[in-house]
């Protein structure tokens, strides 16, 4: 059977806590062994269960920044990572079915109903004198620039 002392030292070294009831029983035989005062058995079970706890606590912190780093290492995601994603996701999907809607299907009002008829009729207007120059013209109107401008590497450095 281990002394009081060799319990108090494996029990400080314990990455478990230590229970109220376990620390007194330690603390009461320190105190028989004459290793501490029968008046301190008290105030050592506590220290007991309080050290016990802080080095769990410690032991703890340690183990999950050396899991966070190894999870980093091999590539992990955290789980904010994971939850910032999945709403990216739902927002993306959200989106995706909006815009997969049919046209009818899709409430109008009267001022989107009128605005979706003048730009209709300037796109057939402008799309039966346009055909030649599509390629330069429509290139530039997204936003590419011309093909000159390509070949001269105008906005291409942009």
């Amino acid at each position: 059977m281990a002394n009081g002392r060799e319990q108090y030292l494996q029990a400080l070294a314990s990455v478990t806590e230590m229970t109220r009831t376990q620390a007194e029983r330690v603390a009461r035989l320190l105190a028989k062994q004459g290793e501490v005062q029968s008046g301190q058995v008290s105030r050592v079970a506590e220290d007991l269960v309080r050290r016990t706890q802080k080095n769990r606590e410690t032991v703890s912190r340690l183990i999950q920044r050396e899991v966070k780093r190894q999870l980093g290492l091999l590539g992990m995601a955290t789980r904010d990572e994971v939850a910032r994603l999945q709403q990216r996701v739902r927002a993306l999907e959200q989106a995706a079915e909006r815009s997969s809607q049919p046209a009818r299907a899709r409430p109008r009002t009267a001022s989107t109903a009128a605005g979706s008829s003048r730009a209709s009729t300037r796109a057939r207007t402008a799309g039966a004198s346009s055909r030649s120059s599509a390629g330069s013209t429509g290139a530039a109107r997204r936003g590419r620039g011309s093909t000159a401008a390509k070949r001269t590497g105008g906005d291409s450095a942009k």
